[in-house]
């Protein structure tokens, strides 16, 4: 049974569509902050997390929206193509030249002091100037050949009702696999062993198997994942490890209403990314509102890239 997504002044408005132990429903409510924070004053709309229906579910604080404006809302301030969107610049940065790529990041810096830093801070997520074009964020799980015509396709194809059922109900996985996803769920791991139908050939790919609304929405959390180069890799935020075999991403769960600025920095915390999480480390980020936190491994399989369901590390 869904929890009753009713807003309240003391408790916000529930998100219950929306599992924090799940990689993408927590890059989902990140988007939902991120395109909410940005049609009002920087930092008034808040974000926490609490325990409901088995699982951790958030809540959006101070946005005085409900479960019928909120999805309008957002499709409404979505872009609605990929050429109205910052990640376009992946087209830009598709050259193995260096001088454009630097003039590119140049150009985008001066930008940034004069009219705000959303550009640069797409383009500081998804590439560096210093390393070849083919280094990618370590949230992205699309195969690079297909990723920027799937972000094409989930941009063009979201409607508000996809929006509305990701948000505030039990995922039903009825929208299309096919060309229009991120592959950020772990259920979308379909090795042979795992299913019925060759993976390549699979029929229900056209038909049904994700959460476009989801996927939507966790396309406006990318831009918080900063990437630094690393060799000729990029190491994103979150992340440990660049191999197949051990590379992973480990992201908190906070119980106290934090705006986007204090949500992005809790991300970085070098405690998250202990091994073991110690006694002491639990301590400090238990100061800090974190209650939980949850670990999901990068693997390769074949040219894919997969997360498996997170575990609970905090």
């Amino acid at each position: 049974m869904t929890t009753q997504a009713t807003p309240d002044h003391n408790e916000g408005l529930l998100l219950p569509g929306l599992d924090g132990t799940n990689p993408l429903g927590f890059l989902a409510a990140l988007g939902v902050l991120r395109v909410i924070d940005a049609s009002n004053d920087p930092g008034q709309i808040r974000l926490r997390w609490t325990s409901a229906n088995g699982t951790w579910v958030p809540a959006l604080m101070g946005s005085g929206l409900d479960e019928v404006s909120l999805p309008q809302l957002l499709m409404d301030k979505l872009s609605r193509t990929i050429d109205e969107h910052p990640v376009r610049i992946l087209n830009d940065l598709a050259v193995d030249d260096p001088k454009p790529r630097f003039d590119l990041f140049q150009q985008h810096t001066e930008d940034a002091c004069a009219n705000g830093r959303t550009e640069a801070d797409w383009l500081a997520a998804l590439a560096s100037d210093i390393i070849p074009s083919s280094a990618i964020n370590q949230l992205q799980t699309t195969r690079r050949d297909y990723f920027y015509g799937n972000l094409t396709s989930v941009i063009k194809r979201t409607r508000t009702d996809h929006l509305r059922r990701a948000i505030f109900f039990p995922w039903d996985y009825a929208d299309p696999l096919d060309n229009q996803s991120l592959h950020l769920e772990p259920s979308e791991d379909r090795r042979h062993a795992h299913q019925w139908s060759k993976p390549a050939g699979d029929p229900d790919r056209k038909t049904s198997g994700g959460m476009l609304g989801a996927n939507r929405l966790a396309i406006e959390a990318f831009a918080l994942f900063t990437s630094l180069p690393s060799g000729d890799a990029l190491r994103t935020i979150g992340f440990t490890g660049q191999r197949s075999y051990n590379t992973r991403w480990t992201w908190p769960i906070w119980n106290v209403p934090l705006s986007l600025s204090v949500v992005w920095s809790l991300m970085m915390l070098p405690e998250l990314q202990y091994e073991d999480v110690t006694f002491d480390a639990c301590e400090r980020i238990r100061h800090r509102g974190i209650v939980a936190a949850f670990r999901t491994s990068r693997i390769l399989v074949g040219k894919t890239p997969n997360f498996t369901p997170a575990q609970r590390i905090a």
